[in-house]
């Protein structure tokens, strides 16, 4: 096997690759925003607030054996690249080996951990009934085999990133985002609940598992060598994802330490509530990597192979600005519209949600402008001070947490997410891109803060147009958000956008025209 970037015409496969791989991309992230849109309302109104609270909490819980990872998957690539660089396919092949070797013990090890929290499923804490708990041990186990399915899988998973198969890629996240609810639907029709979702969950793990590993071994004939464990290179990989694995502890805590306060100290409810509001800014933290995700094996190779500053910085700052445009667009969109969206979607008792989507979409902008440079310091291999610096914002966001629960409840501990990510992403961050990483900070902010400044002043002369329209029904608020959507486009075209960037854009649609056109005289011809 052969890698196909170094054979005839491989670079132009990669480009296409990348131009197809970020329209999926898109596409993907549309494809779940959607249907989580049309789907979790039916998910809360059948399961009920507390069910849904409590399916949840479980969910937050079992998120934690995720950690067992270790990092390996984000290392993976920069592995990769070094060992096809310096070793050619014995190398790659050395490295799949022990990935697969690692991943499965660690399979065997989340199950172990998953039956030990199933057997103290008090933990979840004293406002749960005993048939709340009967219920939340099902859901924990079929959880965890999910998630030790998900190990193995993430060995095929990274491969393909790394060969940058991006369509196949993403068609796998749309295909699976589609399963979701025409499985789902069903099984909650049924009377199955909150258990019937969880063991959906796992059936897709399987299937996932199934097709990437069918494709890795049949289409990209994935090399595996399974000779004498290489001490050298573990200890090396270890090294390499201690302080990734820390930064994953720290995206654990910020993400669902939360949930876990509230359903201790203020219920289910509590929980559900919470979700909501998390769940809508999770698809501004989607939309933060759709693009920057077609460019982590370039990142690599020029923090590798070249080792030039002057181009990570120039990918740093462009990938940012494409990613301020679309999470602008999101953020200022869900301020004016969020509080009637989460009315009609989820209902009455759910408003307190847009002030929890809000602030974390807030607390999401820094770090989902800059998410290209996680993964420069990581092929720079200098993200341990990040790791470090991470992890301790991050307890002290779980005591502050405690403390602003008790003083406002759900919003409280979303405010202490923010206060930590401030801190973190803000500050600390972008000194440390500048002055150590060789990333040039204040070239990149500059040239944002201009389209920042006039998204800002667009959203306020909107609010100041739309205080008096009510938006109650949904076919105004779509719209509404459709109007919006067209007018921040127009304007971002006109005086937003570098003449270079709308080649780039014109190129990639160009491109994918004329693939279609070609794919459809082919299927004349034969």
């Amino acid at each position: 096997m052969s890698d196909f970037r170094f054979t005839a015409g491989g670079e132009e496969k990669v480009k296409r690759q990348i131009s197809k791989g970020v329209v999926l991309s898109f596409m993907a992230q549309a494809t779940a925003i959607l249907v989580n849109l049309g789907y979790t309302p039916f998910v809360i109104r059948i399961l009920g607030q507390d069910d849904y609270g409590l399916y949840q909490l479980v969910t937050s819980v079992v998120n934690y054996l995720n950690l067992m990872n270790f990092g390996f998957t984000f290392a993976y690539i920069s592995f990769y690249s070094r060992a096809r660089t310096q070793d050619g396919e014995g190398g790659v092949a050395r490295l799949n080996g022990m990935f697969l070797r690692i991943f499965l013990a660690i399979a065997l090890v989340c199950v172990a951990a998953g039956a030990f929290l199933t057997s103290h499923i008090e933990m979840l804490g004293p406002r749960l009934s005993a048939s709340d708990y009967i219920i939340a041990r099902k859901i924990m186990i079929l959880l965890t085999l999910n998630m030790a399915c998900s190990f193995p899988n993430s060995v095929f998973t990274v491969y393909i990133a790394a060969r940058e198969r991006f369509v196949f890629k993403q068609g796998m996240v749309i295909l699976n985002y589609l399963l979701i609810p025409l499985c789902g639907l069903p099984v909650l029709y049924m009377g199955l609940g909150s258990v019937g979702l969880a063991g959906v969950t796992l059936g897709l793990a399987v299937l996932r598992l199934v097709l990437n590993m069918s494709y890795c071994l049949g289409k990209l004939q994935m090399p595996f060598r399974f000779g004498r464990f290489d001490r050298l290179l573990f200890v090396d990989l270890v090294g390499f994802t201690f302080f990734v694995f820390l930064s994953d502890v720290v995206d654990q805590l910020n993400g669902n330490v939360d949930k876990f306060l509230l359903g201790r100290l203020m219920g289910t409810g509590a929980v559900a509530v919470y979700s909501v509001g998390f769940e809508l800014s999770t698809y501004f933290t989607f939309c933060s990597w759709v693009i920057p995700e077609m460019f982590v094996p370039e990142v690599n190779r020029i923090a590798v192979e070249e080792r030039d500053d002057g181009k990570l910085t120039e990918l740093f700052t462009r990938i940012g600005r494409y990613n301020n445009y679309i999470l602008l667009l999101v953020l200022t969109g869900f301020v004016l519209a969020g509080r009637p969206f989460i009315r009609l979607w989820a209902g009455e008792n759910y408003e307190t949600s847009w002030w929890v989507g809000a602030i974390l979409m807030l607390a999401g902008y820094i770090p989902g402008v800059q998410s290209i440079g996680v993964n420069i310091q990581s092929a720079k291999r200098m993200h341990r001070p990040r790791a470090a610096m991470y992890f301790l914002i991050a307890c002290v966001n779980v005591g502050v947490s405690i403390v602003l629960i008790r003083m406002w409840g759900v919003v409280g501990t979303s405010l202490g997410t923010l206060a930590a990510l401030l801190l973190g992403t803000g500050l600390f961050m972008n000194l440390y891109y500048h002055f150590r990483i060789g990333l040039n900070v204040v070239i990149f902010w500059k040239t944002l803060l201009r389209w920042t400044g006039l998204a800002l002043i667009f959203c306020a002369v909107t609010w100041l147009s739309i205080r008096n329209i009510s938006l109650t029904t949904w076919p105004r608020l779509i719209g509404f958000l459709l109007a919006y959507t067209c007018c921040y486009a127009a304007l971002l075209w006109s005086v937003g956008m570098r003449k270079n960037e709308k080649v780039e854009i014109q190129q990639v649609w160009g491109g994918l025209l004329a693939a279609r056109v070609s794919r459809k005289r082919s299927r004349c011809k034969n």
